[in-house]
Formats: structure tokens, sequence, C-alpha cells
């Protein structure tokens, strides 16, 4: 991967390049990134820093996730945002780069709230206190307790969930949920009149079957049609297995969590053991 000094002299790094090698620069030099026409970074260099904006998304003391809209976090700290990545990489001048790295910061730092809450919010096996008690490391205590009474404040609902739902109850038709579901997401992720094939708010070459499935290229291609009775019955076995998953991950979270909570208070007690090793069972199992 190319690099140019502060004197314009160009040399290449070969090898892995990692978030913390970004950060670890030593004197004034810069990767170089290749961007498409749609303002996406590509190749290797776009690859380095898409990562290197994940890692700022993760980073509290210059991303803040107290924060519900990133569209409302201050305006200097965005700036500062778009200084920091502009100081370690070779990026054109203009609103609309900068506006484009900003938006893929939004979209790691939701990114890396969902991960939290799934990795911490599960109120069906731990009481709220003990929630807030697991500080995750690199988060202020301050922020840790507005993120967690913004989960329970019930506010936080899925766009996308909250649309699909209202588009069921209010449809006249049979159609199906998945197809609703379709269209929910073709409408969230293009414009209205579906003119534009560039994702909207996606930077990264996401194509209409990554987000859609490939269900959905069949159908529009008139073949799906013939499926539908065929998969229905699939669809619902899935969706089952899913969710029974999905409860399994969510208990063998909570008793890892906890099992670490008694670990580091050095006071394990064989329940403790026996829950975590139940768990660690059942979802081999399954």
């Amino acid at each position: 991967m190319r690099y140019t000094d502060a004197e314009g002299k160009v040399e290449v790094w070969s090898g892995s390049i990692q978030p913390h090698d970004v950060w670890l620069i030593k004197g004034r030099f810069r990767f170089e990134v290749c961007f498409n026409r749609y303002y996406q970074p590509i190749r290797k260099g776009g690859a380095v820093l898409v990562k290197f904006v994940a890692d700022i998304a993760k980073k509290a003391e210059l991303c803040p996730i107290g924060v519900v809209n990133w569209r409302n976090v201050n305006k200097q700290v965005q700036a500062d945002i778009v200084e920091l990545i502009r100081g370690k990489f070779i990026i054109p001048d203009g609103k609309i780069y900068n506006d484009a790295m900003l938006k893929h910061v939004g979209k790691h730092r939701r990114q890396w709230k969902f991960e939290l809450k799934a990795r911490y919010f599960n109120p069906t096996v731990r009481t709220r206190q003990q929630i807030e008690n697991d500080n995750p490391g690199g988060i202020v205590r301050g922020t840790w307790l507005e993120l967690v009474k913004y989960w329970y404040s019930g506010q936080s609902k899925d766009m996308a969930k909250s649309k699909i739902d209202a588009s069921v109850a209010s449809s006249s038709s049979s159609k199906p949920r998945i197809e609703v579901e379709d269209e929910v997401f073709n409408e969230l992720m293009y414009d209205k009149d579906n003119s534009n094939q560039k994702p909207v708010g996606y930077g990264f070459g996401v194509k209409r079957s990554d987000v859609m499935g490939v269900h959905a290229l069949l159908r529009k291609k008139g073949i799906a049609s013939e499926m539908n009775n065929d998969n229905n019955d699939l669809k619902v076995k899935f969706a089952r297995h899913k969710k029974e998953t999905a409860n399994l991950i969510m208990r063998l979270s909570s008793s890892l969590s906890d099992l670490l909570t008694a670990v580091q208070s050095g006071h394990v007690s064989p329940e403790t053991l026996a829950a975590t090793n139940s768990a660690l069972r059942t979802i081999t199992a399954q």
C-alpha cells in the first residue's frame, strides 16, 4: 500500500495494516486511498480506511455514544474526527468527502451500539442494576448509564421493525410479511423513486441482493412466485430456529458474564459453574 510523507516522497507498505498501525504512525505521512464514483473508499487503501473509521467509532473519547442521534453530536466533535482521518489518509478535498466520512463513522457507531446492546442488555435474565454495573471497558460510567437508560426507555425500537409492523397492520391484502419486509428495506435503503441504485446511507458497495436477499431478485424475475408455497414451511422453521438460537446465545452470554464477574471477585460458586456449563452444552447441542 502506498503512503506519502510530508515532503511528497512516496513509499510502499507491504503486508497487513491494522487500525493500531495507523494510530501508531511515526512522522507525518499519510496512506493513499482510492474512491469510486460514489465516493466510496476502494481497494486496499479503502479497506484500511474503513477499519480505522470503525475503530474511531468505538473510542468514546472521540465518538460519543451517549447521544442518541449521530446528527445531534457536537459539530466540533465531528469536525475533529474529519481532521483526524485526513491527518492519516490522503482524501480529496471537498464537503462531499467530509460528509461521506462522517456518514461512515455514524454507521459504525450505530453498529457498535447495537453490539453493546446485544452483548450486555439482557433484561429477561439480569436486573437493571446488574446491567448498569457491568460497565464495559473504555466507556465512562456516566455515558454507560445514559445508554442503559435509553435502552429501558422503549425509544430504542428498531425503525425498520416499526415500519414493517405498521405496514403489515395497515395492509388490506394478504401479502406475506416477507414481501412487506422487502418493500420496507427497499424504501429505507434506496431513494424514494427507486431510481438510484446506490444504497442510501451506505458507502461500501452494498448491492440490492446483499440487503434484500436472493429471493427478492428471483421474485423480480417472476421465478419466486412458483416457489413461495414450497418455501413457506422452510421460512417458518427457519424463523423458529433463529429465535431459539438467539435465546440460547443470550442465555450463554449472561452465564459467561456472571462467571467472569465471579472470577474477578474471587468467589466462583458451584452454581455459577453449573449454569455456565449447562448453557454451553445446550448451545453446542443446538
